[in-house]
């Protein structure tokens, strides 16, 4: 056995900042509920009526439905578990992971309409996720309303890349 540490242990650990589990939730199974539900209602109402018939009073609710479920699907797509790791931007989903250098990041921002619960990263080129990554931080919900969890990753992205305070 050799005393010397081997590459993999002497590297630094991933900080995550994503809640893996609230994460793992709003990714794959809140997403197959809800398309269970899309799909299922009209099928098992085609399968015992026989026919699809929407009363124009409801027309609405059923379109918005529909749109909504494209806007949350594309959202989800772009859902990651994020962290970091050296001068390493570390996203990864539940089939792969890449490392980011903070080079590439153009900006971190809360999302408007769920601020506090929902972080944006943008980066400044393609990188194997697009060119903008969600993260749900951790414990979003409960400290939504006393924190900013977007300033984490800003403070860690302007410490060791003091050149891109203005881009923030």
């Amino acid at each position: 056995m050799s005393s010397e540490p081997s590459p993999a242990s002497s590297e630094t650990p991933t900080v995550w900042l994503s809640g893996v589990i609230q994460t793992f939730m709003s990714k794959l199974v809140m997403p197959v509920i809800g398309l269970a539900a899309v799909i299922g209602v009209p099928l098992w109402v085609y399968l015992t009526m026989g026919r699809i018939s929407i009363r124009s009073d409801f027309q609405f609710i059923v379109w918005f439905a529909l749109i909504a479920t494209a806007l949350l699907s594309w959202l989800t797509a772009h859902l990651q578990l994020v962290g970091y790791r050296g001068r390493e931007l570390v996203v990864a989903n539940y089939w792969r992971e890449a490392r980011i250098p903070f080079e590439q990041i153009e900006a971190v921002e809360p999302v408007w309409w769920y601020k506090g619960r929902l972080v944006r990263i943008r980066f400044n080129r393609r990188t194997p996720f697009g060119s903008v990554v969600y993260y749900m931080p951790k414990w979003g919900p409960l400290r939504a309303m006393f924190s900013a969890p977007e300033e984490e990753l800003r403070r860690v992205v302007w410490t060791t890349a003091p050149w891109k305070r203005w881009r923030f």
